[in-house]
């Protein structure tokens, strides 16, 4: 750029329209032209006032760039800063699901566990209270090994402080069975009436719907009323017969002399 570009000359030449100059208008003209060139002092100051425009710019263009910098950075910072918490809350929030998972568990674990030990207190009384009779589950059992006819085994038992068993279920069938080796009473009757067997709580066979009377395919079945050595029946039942097969009932006459069975 010409330094003196925006100098404003005081005295231009006004000879346009004139003839060609003498000598001594030449060497006027001269002098006059060393007048006409521009002062050091003006020229610079424009100068320097034009260059201070460019370096504040260049600084404004500098202090904006920071800015828009500082605020890419917070919004990256403030975005992962959202995101961690957000991470943050779900690992909270799955955390509390799971302790209250496990404290369900350890409630449920709590009332499993008072539950228990408070079949194994009953238990421990109940074998207290067997006093030599074997147990199982809240029940003893006496196997006896004397033999009486049906009536006086009922009667023994109840003088004992139970009855002849009443057997409710496979686990107490399998129980008593593994227990004896040969034929025994057991608290099942019909003695009223024929045909409606009745256990010695007065409870009918049918309500408790649980049956281990003997049967074979080609027969006969239990119970069959046998009458050739009693001629009053068989009115009583009995967990196996003489000549084997203890895990099935038998009816046979009340009158033999059988071990028996009791329970409390």
């Amino acid at each position: 750029m010409d330094t003196y570009e925006n100098c404003d000359f005081s005295k231009r030449n006004n000879s346009e329209n004139r003839n060609s100059p003498t000598d001594e208008e030449t060497e006027d003209d001269y002098e006059n032209t060393q007048q006409w060139r521009p002062k050091p002092g003006q020229c610079t100051a424009s100068s320097v006032r034009f260059d201070y425009k460019i370096i504040i710019l260049v600084l404004g263009l500098l202090l904006m760039l920071g800015a828009l910098t500082s605020l890419c950075a917070i919004g990256i910072l403030y975005h992962r800063k959202v995101v961690s918490s957000e991470k943050l809350s779900e690992k909270y929030k799955n955390a509390t699901a799971t302790l209250m998972v496990l404290e369900d568990k350890a409630n449920e674990t709590e009332q499993l566990y008072e539950m228990l030990k408070m079949k194994y207190q009953q238990v421990h009384e109940r074998l207290f209270a067997c006093n030599g009779w074997k147990s199982l589950g809240l029940k003893c059992y006496y196997f006896s090994t004397e033999k009486l006819n049906w009536i006086r085994s009922r009667d023994y038992c109840v003088g004992k402080g139970g009855h002849l068993v009443i057997i409710t279920s496979q686990t107490e069938q399998n129980f008593v069975s593994s227990q004896i080796g040969e034929t025994h009473w057991i608290g099942l009757n019909d003695l009223e009436t024929e045909g409606k067997w009745m256990w010695v709580n007065n409870q009918p066979l049918k309500e408790t719907d649980v049956k281990f009377w003997f049967s074979t395919p080609e027969g006969p079945n239990e119970p069959d009323n046998w009458k050739k050595e009693d001629h009053s029946g068989e009115d009583c039942a009995a967990l196996g017969h003489e000549i084997g097969d203890i895990n099935k009932w038998f009816d046979a006459s009340c009158r033999k002399q059988k071990r028996f069975i009791c329970e409390k």
